[in-house]
């Protein structure tokens, strides 16, 4: 008789739990499903503001469990190898279609005031995830409704991006924000269901503020981009489940990852990181692609070029010159210097053109110097203007009138400054 009161008395307790975090999961659907459509507070500081009061009710009203759980060393290393595959692979794959800069500002303060507030909400949604499901890991209904809160949390982040009035701005919001957080909190509820809320943590740290550190990203298109975002939590979901069940049958209980593993996948930490840093631009050597035959035989059409970033005035006559034109990236080499009122002006010309370029190129629009050799057949289409600007026009058919008049003027009016003879 008392065995049976005390079982009661459990399953009386664990209703009133369930009842008290349907109350808490519904009061904070209700909310976030009025600001997606009605408040629209795009605030992210209030948003985590709010989540932060939910995560304290929630402690105070259903309780808190540790986070104990076996195999969380291995998960977080099934997590890093394919998330290094995944960056490694796009980043290759980037090489064929092009990348595009990153429109947030690099600087230091800048990434601090841009991640700052992201840090903030993807930590306290993680902890409120977890603390939610504590309770009803096997309940079908609260895990339902917690999916799709955390869906309502990813959109309320992304509600200033978005018109939700109009039909073009809810596809988008669908398509592009919804889809993908659906896969993405499938994968965190397995997670913290089974391994608990950190490696949710350095999963969602990776992948959502590397928008915010990396110079450059794979220009693969919004809907491209969108697929890779659903597969890869789909990808990292089954492949845990394997895992779980390999450790299962097998009753592994702790970690067989080996340090050369670790050594392995640093190792391709490294080369990705030097991808990334050599096509960004930001340090001394950026490496280009050539759209042309222009300075044949000494690089081809198709070639990779190292760029050594120099000042104006480290160029000498006879150097392959990177510099800007009309928006674009050429490389031609100097054949004359101007040195015009304190300005240094280059007239170049490809080797293998039969006249020098119709314009003069300003020592504000260098960029750099050819390095010692260059990289045969490896064409990095960063973007459309990493193309030779003669090379895209001949492709149109189009025909160039150069300002040849324009160049003699400039060129005799300071030829006696030079002690050189005017150009005729």
């Amino acid at each position: 008789m008392l065995f049976y009161t005390k079982v009661l008395k459990s399953g009386d307790r664990m209703k009133k739990g369930n009842i008290k975090l349907l109350i808490l999961q519904l009061v904070l659907l209700i909310f976030l499903l009025f600001n997606s459509f009605v408040f629209k507070i795009a605030n992210q500081y209030i948003l985590f503001g709010i989540l932060t009061i939910f995560t304290i009710l929630s402690m105070f009203m259903i309780g808190y469990e540790k986070d104990n759980f076996r195999n969380k060393k291995d998960v977080f290393f099934n997590i890093l190898i394919i998330l290094l595959v995944y960056y490694f692979t796009t980043y290759i794959l980037g090489i064929f279609v092009g990348f595009l800069k990153n429109g947030y500002s690099l600087s230091i303060r800048n990434i601090f005031l841009n991640t700052f507030s992201v840090i903030l909400i993807i930590t306290i949604s993680e902890f409120l995830r977890y603390i939610l499901l504590c309770k009803c890991k096997t309940n079908k209904v609260h895990i339902v409704l917690n999916i799709i809160i955390f869906i309502l949390i990813d959109v309320n982040m992304k509600i200033g991006n978005y018109e939700l009035t109009s039909m073009l701005g809810l596809t988008k919001m669908v398509c592009l924000v919804i889809f993908p957080s659906i896969t993405k909190n499938l994968l965190m509820t397995y997670l913290s269901v089974n391994v608990g809320y950190k490696n949710n943590l350095f999963y969602r740290y990776v992948t959502e503020l590397s928008v915010y550190l990396f110079p450059l990203f794979p220009d693969f298109g919004d809907y491209i981009d969108t697929v890779l975002k659903i597969v890869l939590p789909v990808i990292i979901l089954v492949k845990v489940n394997n895992l779980y069940s390999y450790f299962k049958e097998r009753r592994i209980i702790n970690s067989h990852y080996n340090k050369r593993k670790l050594l392995l996948y640093s190792a391709i930490t490294i080369v990705l990181f030097v991808i990334v840093m050599l096509t960004s631009g930001l340090f001394s050597y950026q490496l280009i692609a050539v759209g042309s035959d222009s300075m044949k035989p000494k690089i081809s059409m198709g070639d990779t070029v190292i760029v050594k970033k120099v000042k104006a005035y480290d160029v000498k006559k006879g150097d392959i010159l990177i510099f800007k034109h009309d928006n674009k990236i050429i490389i031609h080499r100097v054949i004359k210097i101007l040195n015009i009122e304190d300005k240094l002006y280059f007239v170049t010309k490809g080797d293998s053109n039969k006249k020098a370029d119709s314009y003069v190129t300003h020592e504000d629009d260098v960029i750099g110097i050819k390095g010692e050799f260059n990289i045969p057949y490896l064409d990095i289409n960063e973007d459309n203007n990493y193309k030779d600007f003669n090379d895209i026009f001949k492709k149109n058919n189009c025909f160039i009138e150069y300002d040849l008049d324009k160049f003699k003027a400039l060129s005799n009016n300071y030829s006696k400054k030079l002690n050189k003879k005017p150009t005729k």
